[in-house]
């Protein structure tokens, strides 16, 4: 495989700002970047940076306007936030020639599994997928993260018992996040992603199966699957978040140190500020939790 570390980054591009952020981080670095739009999930915004839009399917067009751009890095970033239908989707040359592999990395089950075949397949034809965490580190939380500590000081009950959970399902590779309240789990990350669970938590609230009717109770825990490969699917907390764990109804919002990424880092503690949730970071990985 060629050696990279200074060429053209390619970043496959899901929805909303991170592949934006971590492309200014790159030209602020220095670093080219070029752009791969998923269709039908990446940003308009796309138009304004070096890039192609790709439609499922589209392997050999991908292969081949990362050849033509040198690029040896490969990033997978943005929100995915519907499947491909296998059905209906066209595939493309390269995309026909390589079947009897992709059919293999979707046969492999579970997010793990695929993830890792995903990458296996890139490495084989030359490439080094990365991550944000080498690219744009400045996206990734660290032990900085303590806007409103007096009240995370409240829910550390909850803390604890959100984290001991969220270890839990990312044993079984089922979520990354957890919503405890008052001693309670009120829900667990699946396949949906963060903010349909919240979503979920929402509906408990007005449906009062919750112990809390008025204020602000409990938290919202994101971290890693223990073992997980951070160049894929890397926990994310951003403003949406923010919004959905105000109508929740929840205290705060916590993440692992180093495990997850912060998109409009100075949006959401502005946000957080302004609707009384606190925001923390925390080590995970230290047992007394």
């Amino acid at each position: 495989m060629t050696d990279a570390g200074d060429g053209p980054v390619g970043i496959i591009a899901g929805g909303r700002d991170l592949p934006f952020e971590v492309a200014d981080a790159l030209r602020m670095s220095g670093r080219p970047y070029f752009l791969f739009g998923v269709s039908g999930e990446a940003d308009q915004r796309i138009e304004l940076h070096p890039h192609i839009w790709l439609k499922w399917g589209e392997v050999g067009q991908l292969f081949n306007t990362i050849e033509r751009q040198g690029i040896r890095d490969v990033l997978f970033i943005g929100a995915i936030t519907s499947r491909p239908d296998y059905k209906t989707t066209r595939l493309d040359f390269g995309a026909v020639k390589a079947l009897p592999e992709i059919l293999r990395i979707v046969a492999s089950g579970g997010d793990e599994g695929v993830l890792q075949g995903v990458a296996q397949f890139f490495e084989r034809r030359g490439l080094r997928l990365t991550s944000v965490a080498e690219v744009a580190p400045s996206l990734v939380v660290g032990n900085d993260l303590r806007l409103g500590d007096a009240k995370a000081q409240t829910c550390e009950l909850d803390i604890a018992l959100a984290a001991r959970a969220a270890n839990a399902i990312g044993a079984i590779d089922a979520g990354q996040g957890v919503v405890v309240a008052a001693g309670r789990i009120l829900a667990m990350e699946g396949p949906e992603g963060t903010d349909q669970m919240l979503e979920r938590v929402c509906r408990i609230r007005e449906d009062k199966r919750a112990r809390w009717a008025f204020g602000k109770e409990g938290v919202l825990l994101k971290r890693a699957r223990p073992g997980q490969d951070l160049r894929f699917d890397m926990p994310t907390i951003g403003p949406v978040t923010i919004e959905y764990a105000k109508r929740a109804g929840l205290a705060g919002i916590v993440c692992s140190e180093g495990e997850v990424l912060c998109a409009s880092r100075s949006r959401c503690l502005e946000l957080a500020r302004d609707v009384g949730l606190f925001l923390q970071s925390r080590n995970l990985n230290d047992t007394s939790l």
